[in-house]
């Protein structure tokens, strides 16, 4: 079972250079709720971006670049699996991919696609 510890990011969609941080395992559930434009949507496409290099709506990779700072864009996302602690740390502008497992980051040889 993957369970979800923190995903954090900065310079992604509307949220400056500091990290804004969401802890996901303070309880069995975590619910999230706010106003409109609150920041929830953010949460989901910076957690479905680190994990897969896409958000979850339909917006272009250049759109989630925070438009006022124009780069470092970051998203990490932590989360284990078994006995596995997994951190994927994910930017653009640079490019970074990097997935580091129980602390060892593991072989970035790989092809962009793979």
């Amino acid at each position: 079972m993957i369970i979800f510890k923190h995903v954090r990011w900065k310079n992604f969609l509307s949220t400056g250079n500091n990290f804004t941080e969401i802890q996901l395992d303070r309880s069995t559930t975590t619910l999230i709720v706010g106003e409109n434009g609150a920041g929830k949507s953010t949460v989901l496409d910076a957690l479905c971006f680190g994990l897969f290099n896409k958000p979850f709506r339909n917006i272009s990779k250049k759109q989630l670049v925070n438009s006022v700072n124009t780069g470092a864009s970051v998203v990490e996302v932590e989360f284990s699996i078994g006995t596995k602690e997994v951190k994927v740390v994910r930017g653009i502008k640079p490019n970074i991919f990097e997935v580091w497992v129980n602390g060892n980051m593991i072989n970035q040889d790989a092809n962009a696609r793979d």
